[in-house]
């Protein structure tokens, strides 16, 4: 548990808590039993409540979008009119470069930059929200590499279309709840301490909608790469199938005529003659050329003709 208190307003912060550290503000503080369990829970979605002396919030946002999903790390707040109290597993690098800058500040004895609770929670918030353009623009960097990926035959998309769709999903999924949850927060903000934040939290929201674009700009791209790679897959087979129903319909005259000449009858440049001698008018490989030549007329034919159609 950590500490810092400017004025009359008292920060304390919990960085990984175990249980009786968290139920132990039961002895300071007012806060329902419930909510104190709604910190330790790791599955807790974003939700805003208004008590009578305090505001319980809790938040979720990514901290970063690697792999298969996004990592989401979660932080409550206990909101009073003279006191702020946050909950959190450390993950958000936001928090403890705040409290680090107000507590250099204060031992160095200069004006923090907050004035009141408000102002503080609104600092904490702000910093948070700055740390979400981080993750926006890993994800469009693995966009940028999935593009070139989609396009080269040598590469296979399939899985990094899927494991960057999923973090996409994810990234919306968490932020979606406290997007729409801001409006509500800034006028609980206001109600519990009296001071008016709405320009400032007007600008939280701003930025967040700028994040929210910019996801909904990376959800078309990864749809359209995720058809794109479909369609050149579906062309590579398509491609290779013609090559194969090319080779093995150009064969066909060879095993036509191969099997003609296998049967024990008699046949033009055959070894089967009315008179039982091997033809030689084109010296003793005459039935070979023959066979060859027979074979290899259509097959030329049927080359040419795939040509003319653009098969090959």
């Amino acid at each position: 548990m950590r500490k810092l208190q400017c004025g009359d307003v008292v920060w304390i912060d919990l960085e990984k808590p175990k249980r009786d550290e968290v139920f132990g503000l039961s002895a300071t503080f007012p806060f329902h039993p419930l909510n104190l369990e709604d910190c330790l829970s790791r599955t807790q979605l974003t939700k805003l409540e208004r008590h009578e002396n305090y505001l319980f919030l809790v938040v979720r946002f990514p901290v970063k979008c690697e792999g298969l999903k996004c990592s989401p790390s979660q932080i409550s707040f206990f909101l009073g009119k003279e006191y702020l109290v946050t909950v959190h597993d450390g993950s958000l690098a936001a928090i403890k470069e705040v409290f680090t800058s107000c507590e250099t500040l204060q031992k160095q004895n200069q004006k923090v930059t907050w004035d009141g609770v408000g102002s503080l929670f609104y600092t904490i918030m702000s910093k948070i929200v700055d740390s979400l353009f981080p993750v926006m623009e890993e994800l469009m960097d693995r966009i940028e590499d999935l593009e070139d990926k989609i396009f080269s035959e040598q590469h296979d998309a399939l899985f990094e279309v899927a494991n960057l769709r999923r973090s996409v999903s994810d990234l919306r999924r968490i932020l979606s709840p406290f997007r729409k949850v801001l409006s509500d927060i800034s006028l609980g903000v206001s109600e519990v301490t009296g001071d008016d934040l709405r320009v400032y939290f007007d600008d939280i929201k701003d930025r967040i909608e700028r994040v929210w674009e910019l996801s909904e700009t990376c959800k078309e791209l990864v749809e359209i790469f995720k058809d794109t790679d479909f369609t050149l897959y579906q062309r590579r087979m398509n491609r290779a199938l013609v090559i194969l129903t090319v080779i093995f319909t150009i064969t066909i005259p060879a095993t036509i005529i191969g099997t003609f000449y296998g049967m024990n009858i008699p046949m033009p440049g055959s070894a089967v003659e009315p008179t039982g001698e091997l033809p030689v008018f084109l010296g003793p490989w005459t039935t070979f050329i023959l066979v060859v030549v027979l074979s290899l007329l259509p097959a030329v034919a049927m080359l040419v003709y795939f040509k003319r159609i653009g098969w090959i």
